[in-house]
């Protein structure tokens, strides 16, 4: 019975534990869910005008111009549109962190008799704008207040809120010099002291050369250029409207990339000089026919010092597997065809077959021809000679084998051998190509295994007796 009532004791003040840690702590926490109240509520498609003022800046204007936001004070130029949506966006259910008076008398105490920020949003059809001021920072620093003229209360929200409207008029202009996306851009032209080139996509989506000469580029090389150019945004304006393009070295660019994009537009980037110290790296630059002259960094301009050279193919051929349909090749000892064919697997997944379709008919292992075609694309061009003497001097004039790849249309590459060093052509080339012989001796030992694979054998006819 003794034990039974201690047992009964402690069972007691475990309950009354409970009920202390539920009052005490998830009492608040749920009481720390209701609802806030809402400050300011802005409907963003419905926004045509905004302005911010601060006590020791100039205020910002912007302005919604056919469906689009410009910077209209302190100067006029377009603005940047992601920064005026998140601009918006803040705005769009601005909530208060508590009340802190129903109605201020004096709302100096708060620092709202002079804000130090306030945010106006003008609605279509509205006659009014919906304005939001803040002030002094709140005991603690993680808050500050505010309130909106409309209304006697005084609120605190978060600082964060408060500073994420701390912009200068740069940050909300659009710094975007050409607007190319990289995959809409059909041409390129680049002229500088490196050399003059031209480029342009073809049907398949790779690049090349058409100036100074027919010849394949890298891909990827092509694409990083691409992405800088893309990517370029103004780090300052050097002068808004200049009359006089001299002092920036734009009266005669030293380099300049001319764009053509899918629409048939062009964008034509002219690079002058360097801009302040010269180890900054930065440049002075304009898009052709503007009087804005910007400031951008000098990732462009090193890109660019690469010359040629660095967007060339320097592959034998980039092959994607997954996108060859068949290929042939023709050597001494004959020409064979081979074939992918995809079928549904029992898992419902597709499954590749390759088959050896001419001269016989053969089963081949899938992994075997795609250790083909990846050393075609891993046999590397050591050297170029884009002013070729005749062919035999490669041993050329007859090819040891000539591989053509079916993958969104037909490209094809030969090699040969003269003195222990081993040469090729590509279509859409005019160069030699001088390769590293021992990735070029490994791709023809591949292509000999896919001869090597045996004859299918038919398999034998059953009799009427079996």
């Amino acid at each position: 019975m003794k034990q039974f009532w201690k047992t009964g004791l402690a069972f007691l003040v475990l309950v009354g534990l409970g009920l202390y840690i539920w009052h005490f702590e998830w009492g608040q926490e749920i009481a720390s869910d209701d609802p806030k109240e809402t400050i300011l509520s802005v409907e963003p498609d419905q926004a045509t005008a905004i302005s911010i003022a601060s006590s020791d800046a100039p205020t910002i204007r912007l302005s919604k111009v056919e469906g689009a936001w410009r910077v209209t004070s302190p100067f006029e130029a377009p603005a940047d549109q992601s920064a005026v949506e998140s601009i918006l966006t803040r705005l769009e259910k601005l909530e208060a962190e508590e009340v802190v008076v129903e109605e201020a008398d004096d709302v100096a105490q708060y620092g709202l008799d002079s804000p130090s920020r306030s945010v106006s949003v003008t609605l279509e059809g509205a006659g009014e704008p919906m304005v939001v001021e803040f002030g002094a920072a709140a005991p603690g620093g993680s808050a500050v207040y505010a309130r909106t003229p409309t209304s006697p209360r005084v609120y605190t929200v978060e600082a964060f809120v408060e500073s994420s409207f701390e912009k200068e008029p740069f940050d909300l202009r659009d710094r975007d010099l050409l607007h190319a996306k990289r995959d809409d851009v059909r041409t390129l032209e680049v002229r500088g002291p490196e050399g003059d080139y031209a480029l342009a996509r073809t049907d398949a989506g790779d690049w090349a050369f058409t100036e100074p000469l027919a010849t394949r580029a890298g891909r990827w090389s092509v694409d990083g250029l691409l992405g800088t150019l893309e990517n370029l945004e103004m780090e300052a304006v050097a002068e808004e409207e200049a009359g006089d393009l001299t002092p920036f070295g734009l009266d005669r660019p030293g380099r300049s990339v001319r764009l053509v994009l899918a629409d048939g537009t062009a964008r034509t980037l002219e690079i002058g000089s360097p801009a302040g110290d010269k180890d900054d790296g930065k440049f002075h630059v304009r898009e052709k026919g503007s009087s804005l002259v910007a400031i951008v960094p000098g990732a462009i301009v090193t890109d660019l010092e690469k010359g040629m050279d660095a967007l060339r193919a320097k592959k034998l051929l980039e092959v994607a597997t997954y996108d060859t349909e068949g290929f042939d090749v023709v050597s001494e000892g004959g020409a064979e065809t081979y074939q992918k064919a995809t079928t549904e697997g029992e898992d419902g997944f597709d499954e590749t077959q390759w088959r050896r379709t001419s001269p016989e008919e053969a089963e081949l292992e899938t992994t075997t021809v795609e250790d083909a075609l990846f050393k075609i694309s891993g046999v590397e061009v050591l050297e170029f000679r884009d002013e070729p003497s005749d062919l035999e001097s490669y041993g050329l004039d007859a090819p040891s084998v000539r591989v053509t790849i079916r993958a969104k249309g037909e490209s094809w590459i030969e090699l040969g051998e003269r003195d222990g060093t081993h040469y090729a052509r590509r279509s859409a080339d005019d160069s030699v190509l001088v390769l590293d012989s021992t990735k070029a001796r490994e791709l023809l030992d591949a292509l000999d295994a896919l001869r090597a694979v045996p004859l299918q054998e038919p398999e034998p006819e059953s009799s009427p007796e079996d």
